[in-house]
């Protein structure tokens, strides 16, 4: 009985030695695409959440247009990456609290 303990132990721990490098190869294969599925799921965000309010989406567009390069347009993109910052701030916020 004492030798069938041993063999399991044995065999455990060799299950998690090969878990653990099988979960370094996922890594070692999933880093390089880290970034463009971040990117990829908040413009998904960022559609849904222009497909929700059409209105806001004339509007800014509207503004946009007669605003031109000047300086006011200038700022309407600094508050606009303000908002979009605040947003996802927001958003991972919530995401940890889950």
């Amino acid at each position: 009985m004492n030798a069938r303990l041993t063999a399991i132990a044995r065999r455990r721990a060799a299950l998690v030695a090969q878990a653990a490098a099988q979960r370094q190869d996922l890594d070692r294969l999933i880093r390089p695409w880290q970034m463009p599925l971040a990117l990829t799921d908040h413009g998904i965000a960022l559609v849904r959440r222009l497909r929700a309010h059409p209105l806001a989406i004339v509007v800014g567009v509207a503004l946009l247009s007669r605003m031109g390069r000047g300086r006011l347009g200038v700022w309407v993109g600094r508050i606009w990456t303000a908002w979009q910052l605040y947003r996802s701030l927001q958003d991972q916020q919530l995401r940890d609290q889950a």
